[in-house]
């Protein structure tokens, strides 16, 4: 990994911003309509290079039980398009921001789940203090994850998001995510 990019993105903590992903930079298209699954979203600080226990998730959406549709098929409503806003408690500085979209339509075998993740640095301004739990990638996910080793061929009627809990302001980390729903935290690095 490169910690040094050509472009960074100013972003204020607490302050929405938009995100857009597509399959290739020539098409609106934002992913294969079977590649259904969640969306995880981790900061590192940029000085760590990536290394180490140093990533720690802002964000995660996977799926609605109301709807029966995962997070990629609203994106896929949307061209790609989502908007999100990092934690006003995060400190200013530079960081690594890597989004992890996971593809679960080949993912009833082990090793069959798809991962497409990307990374951006970013400046961000912020008054904040926190100190979150940091966590290695490679490390947070395993093969054999509920939501990583999952046939959605299967009526799904609830999902479990891989990876460590999403950070909260309260406790560092959290048991709910963004959906409302409990995630409890695992012995995963």
């Amino acid at each position: 990994m490169d910690a040094k990019a050509t472009k960074i993105l100013t972003l204020k903590a607490g302050k929405p911003f938009g995100l857009e992903f597509h399959e290739t930079s020539d098409t609106s298209r934002f992913i294969e309509p079977a590649h259904k699954g969640p969306v995880m979203i981790y900061l590192a600080p940029l000085e760590s290079n990536g290394e180490g226990n140093v990533w720690f998730k802002i964000f995660e959406k996977g799926f609605d039980p109301k709807t029966k549709k995962f997070y990629t098929e609203e994106l896929m409503a949307t061209e790609g398009k989502m908007e999100f806003a990092i934690p006003e408690d995060i400190p200013a500085g530079e960081y690594l921001m890597r989004t992890d979209i996971l593809a679960l339509h080949t993912a009833g075998t082990e090793n069959g789940a798809e991962f497409y993740p990307n990374c951006v640095q970013i400046k961000l301004e912020s008054e904040g203090k926190a100190k979150p739990k940091g966590y290695a990638i490679p490390g947070i996910y395993s093969p054999k994850d509920p939501g990583i080793l999952i046939n959605i061929y299967s009526p799904v009627t609830s999902y479990k998001i891989p990876g460590p809990p999403l950070y909260s302001k309260e406790l560092g980390t959290t048991p709910k995510n963004q959906d409302g729903q409990p995630q409890e935290e695992d012995d995963k690095p």
